[in-house]
This record gives structure tokens, C-alpha cells and sequence, in this order.
């Protein structure tokens, strides 16, 4: 009984590392610049706030569209125009998550997390979309939801399968108003 109980974290921690993305991610985003942008709002609450983001390119120039859980703003506060030289010219969007998509935010607890976009259960194929309840999520084509209210994601409804990828290394510097996602 003894070695059965020893073992038991290691399945219990096996299941919260495959969570976790190998799939190479790096994104900053310069919040100080957008003080009053939902992803802005995300990142600096007490907790509760989350943000898709998804980079667009238009007209040459690269737009994060921004998705927030919940709160209202202006639209120049869910769609910005990536038009400094960092945001613009040095960062390469293609490496945001599997297909330019990330969900970013706070759990209520006040856990900086990442999760991708795809839906991990139909391939990484399908884009989330916000759910009836401000932490959850659903798929559409395979009627998932799955509840980021803690900081790690669990599917809350339909078949089981896995949870939402995340990325390790969120961060996000107050003082100097930079957020960075990045995953080896």
C-alpha cells in the first residue's frame, strides 16, 4: 500500500507535464503602449480576465485581435495595429502558438497562464471560442468545453480527451509593461 501511494503523485504530475506544450511559442507584446486593451486588462487584473489573441495581417501591417472574456471596450481596444518597429518589424508572429492564436490571461486565483488557441482534441484544426461562462471555452466541432478557472485547464463537458496546450514561461513586468509568452 505504501509504494501505491508513493506512486500516486507520479501520475497525478504526469497528467498536469503533458499539459504542458512542446510546441515552440514566442510572443511579447508591448502592454505599456495599449494601456487600455483587453489583453492589457488580462494580464494586469487580480484575476479572472482572459483575452484571445490572434495576429492578422493587413494591408501589410500585423493586427492583434483581441477576444475578452468579459468587460466592455472600445473597439481601438480589441483590434491593434502592431505599428512600432518591435511590434511590426522584429517580432514573427507565425511563432504564436500553433497558428497565431493564444489565450492569455489570469485564472481567479491570479496565475499568469497561456494556452493555445487549436483545440487539442480535433488536432490542433479548430479555433476556441468563449463559452456561456467567462473561464470556459468550446469547440464547435467537437462540442468540448473546457474550464481554465484554475491554473490548469480541464475538459468541463463532452467525451474526455485532452486538456488545453499551455505554454511554461508567462510573464508579465509591471514596471516595464512587457508581456512575454515563450515555450522552448
Amino acid at each position: 500500500m505504501k509504494k501505491l501511494l508513493l506512486l500516486l503523485p507520479l501520475f497525478c504530475s504526469c497528467e498536469v507535464d503533458n499539459q504542458f506544450s512542446s510546441n515552440y511559442c514566442n510572443f511579447m507584446f508591448q502592454a505599456s503602449l495599449y494601456s487600455t486593451s483587453a489583453l492589457t486588462n488580462a494580464v494586469a487584473s487580480s484575476g479572472g480576465d482572459f483575452c484571445i489573441v490572434k495576429a492578422v495581417l493587413e494591408k501589410g501591417v500585423w493586427h492583434l485581435k483581441l477576444t475578452p472574456n468579459q468587460g466592455s471596450f472600445s473597439p481601438s481596444d480589441l483590434d491593434l495595429a502592431m505599428t512600432t518597429a518591435i511590434g511590426n518589424e522584429r517580432i514573427n508572429y507565425n511563432t504564436m502558438g500553433r497558428k497565431r492564436g493564444l489565450i492569455i490571461g489570469r485564472t481567479y486565483s491570479g496565475v499568469l497562464c497561456a494556452y493555445d488557441l487549436q483545440c487539442p482534441n480535433c488536432d490542433f484544426n479548430t479555433e476556441l471560442k468563449w463559452a456561456n461562462a467567462p473561464h470556459e471555452l468550446r469547440c464547435d466541432k467537437c462540442k468540448r468545453v473546457y474550464s481554465i478557472y484554475s491554473e490548469y485547464s480541464t475538459v468541463k463537458t463532452g467525451e474526455k480527451g485532452s486538456a488545453l496546450e499551455q505554454y511554461r514561461r508567462v510573464t508579465y513586468n509591471r514596471e516595464r509593461g512587457i508581456l512575454s509568452v515563450q515555450n522552448p
